[in-house]
């Protein structure tokens, strides 16, 4: 079974011959020094190069047994379009947020809405997105957005924003619509150049800091929305939620995401019955993956294949000193004649 067959038919509720392995892109960073090195395509430079680029996601691929092409290699391309300073790092040190355009939620209103095909990086990551997903079209292409939530923490002041959520929850309110009006023209453009399925990332929606009623009022309703609207596509979604999530079993089984990536502090006999109704993607460590050693790799990843993971990947972003081997010893494990059958 080719890889883009096996991962979306997992997603879709369909047998597959083994548990994909998969590493998304985007928050949840897919990139290795070692490779950058090997392949001459090297943060920061590429991150504004969408042909080398390319050939850094083509590489992870080749070089990891990651079995899926995902791009960007940051988080930061939708707030920079919308208006944000973002520094672009350095070989080891993703892009990152150098200034909000916003100084409260009321200034939501000031915000210009996106052209994908012009604003900031937008139109690297689509041609990107259109190279890699004709060079290798066996291979799922992963399109990568950023949550309205966490999108929202890269304009403002985070503090800011959390305070909002009881002292102007109608201006929360406008922001977030603003917010998924432009992610869902986004998230169009990239399924148009040739994404696969896309995965929504929005790690500052955590439970830890919402809590059951503020995730169910400032996250689910907007993250819906734009679910819905990429199956209008019939493209399928996965969903990542970082942290514990135990406060948020209830709301999060009114998620309509096919998929949901849980961090490593999720366990996952007991996201598996609180969430059932729900694919289940993770969670290996990546501090893990980064130091290793390879024997405990191999250990975590098999105790997540006994437990039934629907999809295997990192907890979060790779780091970029991450060794090549240590990834490998993670997705070589699903390779195995084990696990060939378990789905």
């Amino acid at each position: 079974m080719i890889e883009k067959e096996r991962l979306l038919k997992v997603l879709q509720g369909k047998h597959a011959d083994r548990t994909p392995v998969i590493c998304p892109g985007g928050m949840m960073t897919m990139a290795s020094r070692e490779v950058m090195v090997k392949t001459g395509c090297r943060w920061p430079a590429i991150h504004r190069d969408a042909k080398k680029m390319a050939e850094l996601s083509i590489a992870m691929h080749n070089e990891t047994g990651m079995e899926n092409l995902g791009i960007p290699f940051c988080m930061t391309v939708e707030a920079e379009a919308l208006g944000g300073e973002v520094e672009d790092g350095d070989e080891i040190t993703e892009p990152s947020m150098v200034h909000y355009p916003l100084k409260s939620v009321k200034q939501w209103r000031d915000l210009k809405e996106i052209d994908p095909y012009k604003d900031g990086r937008l139109p690297t990551i689509l041609e990107c997105t259109a190279i890699v997903s004709q060079k290798i079209p066996d291979v799922p292409v992963i399109g990568n957005l950023v949550g309205p939530f966490s999108l929202a923490t890269s304009l403002i002041d985070a503090m800011i924003l959390f305070k909002a959520l009881r002292q102007e929850p109608e201006d929360v309110h406008g922001l977030l619509s603003f917010l998924i009006k432009n992610s869902i023209k986004y998230g169009e453009a990239l399924i148009k150049n040739g994404a696969d399925l896309i995965v929504i990332s929005d790690p500052s929606a955590t439970g830890e800091i919402l809590g059951p009623k503020l995730f169910k009022e400032f996250a689910i309703p907007y993250l819906n929305r734009m679910i819905n609207h990429i199956h209008m596509f019939e493209k399928p979604v996965i969903v990542h939620i970082c942290g514990d999530i135990s406060a948020i079993y209830g709301p999060l089984n009114e998620l309509g995401a096919e998929c949901i990536s849980v961090d490593s502090a999720v366990n996952i006999k007991e996201a598996r019955a609180m969430i059932p109704g729900k694919k289940l993607m993770g969670n290996v460590s990546t501090i893990l993956l980064q130091n290793g050693p390879i024997n405990t790799i191999q250990k975590i990843s098999k105790n997540l294949l006994d437990f039934g993971i629907d999809i295997l990947a990192p907890a979060c972003g790779l780091s970029a000193k991450t060794p090549v081997r240590h990834i490998k010893a993670m997705t070589e494990m699903v390779a195995s004649n084990s696990y060939k059958n378990n789905c």
